[in-house]
């Protein structure tokens, strides 16, 4: 066996063995990866059908608190007018047939009339339920278990029967006679705001498909199921007979996580059929879990896709160890051929000729050093001569390199000496920079620097900052204003340097001036920051859009009853004055975001900035009005104004209050804090919301990085608002831990 084919066996084996255990851990990754994501889709899913879930209650909820207002319900209510209740209540039904119970009760909870019952006098209390909506005046939605006996009593225990399944399991004897009811409790009130009644209605979950076959269609392949206890009532789970598997049993196992309201996500056995799933209890008004709400998908489909990504992963294994052996052998042809080719070249040394190199040098194996030791013995004679030559070539490359460079560089450069005297200059200091210009290459050798330039902006000070650079050997930066030599250019934002060049013994021998025109730069900087405070205007118009749209809806109300119905006097003067109110409303709102909105010019002047903090406030205050977020100030007294863009440091305050409403779910608490630290104005926005993981903390401030979902967010906020606090001359700090919140601190430079 040749070298060639040694090489060749020995890259196969080395392959084979690292290849296989790859891709077998490869598969066991994937499958787990694919795993969490069948059960994270699913856990959405269960999030989604619970929207569904309450979707016709909040129907109806909407329905019954238009209808508690009008008059001839209240006066039908309070004259016990059965034959008119009932016929109302037929009428309500046409357009929200899903609706199973329909009663009207009084202020004690008794029935006037039920669209299902001819006996009225009956007490409805539904746990209690009626009677809290009663007492505390408000509309309720709540899941409740409905005994046989109301169902009885509605005509609805026939379509609330669920009986066993085919197979014997579910209820005993003749089905599960109770129900789980998704009720809505309105109370009526009348002119003197007292409750004369409550209108009762009910959507019976047992039997409806609604529920999982919506959600369904919404989301194709989801399997959905409400259980009472351990039975199933409700679901678009179809068994090997085509039916639904109503009156199925729930596993012990769920059961017991659903008695203790933890909730269950994993597999589990439901019928002949295994399921990736996630369970949550369904709870009633105080508190009692009565069933619960089932998401899943057969285990079969993650079963299929496991096997397509095994085949596919071995596949590729496959055509992995076919190109090894392919590289193997162009492998075994690059070693041997440098070999070959040195044993041609040593004959033609030994025939004499001096003049040959060899070839493959480069690298630290065997024959790298058998090529370099050939070079060695056919070119003693030349390495001298070679030696100087690659030298010069050196030199050349390095100084032209530099020369390049500096030539390139897109800014207006000079190396100045002690004596103000011009020592180089870049080719963009002669040619092309706007700001001071040379008409030869030889025109500004030895003048002195701050005669030659144009502008009397640029020579303000010039030398007494350059005669401190040539002193301290510390840097200066400095950003100025200027006009352009062309009467009808734009005014130029210059950013000028001037940094030292230190001799070996550390002393400056020359100082380098640079000037960069920004303008452009300030531009887009501008554009950015209003851009920003753009999106900071978008997203609280949202919440002041809902906030606008109410009492512009009682009005319209208002206009209507003018329009449709005879009212007197004193009626019309009650409806001017709440007319009135509500727009008066809408213009403060509105007045509030156009104060923030309107454009300023950048400008320094002395901001009370807790004043300031008071006038930013109401602009959120529409933002969490039904959400349980509280947003409190916590502001220092006897502070002095502090010299500051105010605009610019709203839109901060605007930008940091923002994330920390989008970072809250649930119960929130924002706070709004000022005081003093020493020579610092501090302000600090603290929230409890979801709180920033501590490897995205350094990164927040980065252009474009952010964590929210797409379109909720540009992620240059937090990166412009550092830009703004840095022009200041402050600081901005973060504090973060994740589920417990975030404090943003920016400390601004109290003037002396």
């Amino acid at each position: 066996m040749n070298i060639g084919s040694k090489f060749i066996l020995s890259f196969l084996l080395v392959t084979l063995v690292p290849t296989t255990l790859l891709a077998f851990l490869t598969t066991t990754i994937i499958s787990s990866s694919k795993k969490d994501d069948a059960q994270e889709t699913i856990n959405h899913n269960l999030k989604a059908a619970w929207m569904q879930y309450y979707a016709r209650a909040h129907q109806m909820q909407y329905g019954m608190l238009q209808a508690s207002t009008e008059s001839y319900i209240q006066d039908a209510i309070i004259n016990k007018d059965q034959a008119f209740l009932k016929k109302q209540m037929a009428a309500w039904k046409k357009f929200r047939p899903y609706v199973d119970l329909w009663s009207v009760v009084d202020e004690r909870a008794r029935t006037i009339a039920s669209n299902n019952a001819e006996k009225a006098g009956v007490h409805l209390s539904f746990n209690g339920l009626v009677e809290k909506s009663i007492k505390y005046k408000t509309s309720y939605i709540s899941s409740e278990a409905v005994s046989r006996d109301i169902l009885v009593q509605e005509a609805l225990a026939g379509k609330a029967r669920v009986a066993p399944d085919a197979n014997g399991a579910g209820p005993d004897e003749d089905g599960l006679g109770e129900g789980i009811m998704l009720l809505v409790v309105t109370p009526v009130l009348d002119d003197r705001n007292s409750v004369i009644g409550a209108i009762i209605t009910g959507d019976l979950l047992n039997n409806d498909p609604f529920i999982p076959d919506t959600l369904a269609e919404r989301i194709p392949g989801s399997l959905v199921t409400i259980a009472m206890g351990e039975t199933q009532i409700t679901t678009n789970v179809i068994n090997k007979a085509g039916l639904r598997t109503i009156g199925q049993r729930i596993p012990k196992d769920v059961l017991e996580e659903i008695h203790n309201n933890k909730g269950f996500r994993g597999e589990t056995s439901i019928g002949d059929r295994s399921y990736i799933t996630a369970f949550d209890p369904i709870i009633n008004y105080d508190g009692k879990i009565i069933g619960s709400l089932f998401v899943g998908v057969p285990r079969e489909k993650f079963v299929e896709l496991q096997y397509q990504n095994i085949k596919a992963v071995f596949t590729i294994a496959v055509i992995g160890l076919f190109l090894a052996s392919v590289v193997a052998s162009f492998i075994t042809y690059m070693i041997t051929r440098p070999i070959k080719s040195l044993t041609k070249k040593a004959q033609l040394v030994s025939a004499g000729n001096l003049n040959i190199y060899a070839t493959n040098k480069d690298g630290n194996d065997e024959i790298a050093d058998l090529a370099r030791t050939f070079d060695i013995m056919v070119s003693n004679l030349r390495e001298n001569e070679d030696r100087i030559k690659v030298s010069q070539d050196k030199l050349r490359q390095q100084k032209n390199l530099i020369e390049s460079i500096i030539n390139s560089l897109p800014y207006c450069l000079y190396v100045i000496e002690r004596n103000m005297g011009i020592v180089a200059w870049n080719r963009h200091a002669s040619l092309a920079c706007p700001i001071c210009k040379c008409g030869s290459e030889d025109e500004c050798q030895n003048m002195n620097f701050i005669e030659h330039l144009p502008n009397d902006e640029l020579k303000e000070g010039l030398r007494e900052v350059i005669r401190e650079v040539f002193e301290t050997g510390e840097s200066r930066h400095m950003e100025q204003k200027i006009s352009p030599r062309e009467r009808r250019a734009k005014e130029l934002v210059v950013r000028t340097s001037v940094f030292p060049i230190f001799s070996e013994r550390r002393r400056v021998e020359n100082v380098v001036w640079m000037a960069e025109d920004i303008t452009k730069k300030k531009e887009i900087e501008a554009s950015i920051i209003s851009s920003e405070k753009l999106a900071a205007i978008g997203q609280l118009a949202a919440g002041i859009a809902h906030e606008v749209n109410n009492p512009l809806g009682g009005i319209l109300n208002c206009l209507y009853n003018f329009k449709n119905k005879k009212l007197t006097d004193e009626r019309k003067a009650e409806y001017l004055d709440f007319m009135e109110e509500g727009m008066k409303r809408v213009q403060n709102i509105v007045r509030q975001l156009l104060d923030f909105s309107q454009q300023h010019a950048p400008a320094l002047s002395l901001t009370d900035i807790n004043a300031m903090i008071e006038g930013i406030v109401p602009l959120f205050i529409h933002s969490i009005k039904g959400r349980d977020i509280r947003l409190v100030k916590n502001l220092g007294t006897g502070l002095p104004p502090i010299l500051v863009d105010k605009h610019q440091i709203e839109q901060i305050l605007v930008n940091l209050i923002l994330n920390a409403l989008q970072s809250l779910e649930g119960d929130g608490l924002i706070e709004i804090s000022t005081r003093f630290e020493g020579d610092w104005f501090c302000i600090l926005v603290s929230d409890n919301g979801c709180g920033i993981a501590s490897e995205n903390i350094p990164r927040i401030f980065d252009p474009f990085f952010t964590t929210k979902g797409v379109g909720k967010g540009t992620g240059l906020g937090l990166s412009v608002s550092r830009g703004i606090i840095e022009r200041h001359k402050g600081r901005i700090d973060v504090e973060s831990m994740i589920g417990k919140g975030t404090v943003f601190k920016v400390s601004l430079p109290i003037a002396s």
